[in-house]
């Protein structure tokens, strides 16, 4: 077990925990929040806490059976579990806007 400072967020119905340092950017947009990493953007419903200092665990293997995508571990905020995540390895529920490419597609 080792203590991460997390931003943690809600969305998609689950709380979702996002090292405080991959963090370049937070908005807030009208319909939530974009936050912005060097890997892209991250869509969050409602930012609970910004440095959030818990202990990350690993996830096992029972998490894993039942949670099919990446997570680097889960942790604890006020009594609700955390799925800790990478922003290079974003589950489908947190995807934000992609950058959009520079080149122009003509049909």
């Amino acid at each position: 077990m080792n203590e991460q400072v997390l931003l943690v967020l809600d969305r998609a119905g689950g709380r979702w925990g996002l090292a405080n340092e991959a963090v370049r950017s937070l908005s807030r947009r009208d319909s939530g929040y974009l936050i912005a990493t060097g890997q892209g953007t991250i869509a969050a419903d409602h930012v609970l806490e910004v440095a959030a200092r818990l202990p990350v665990r690993p996830a096992g293997a029972v998490v894993g059976h039942y949670w099919p995508e990446p997570c680097l571990g889960m942790a604890v905020h006020e009594g609700v579990p955390v799925v800790v995540v990478s922003p290079s390895a974003l589950p489908s529920a947190l995807r934000g806007r992609r950058r959009e490419s520079s080149h122009a597609t003509r049909e």
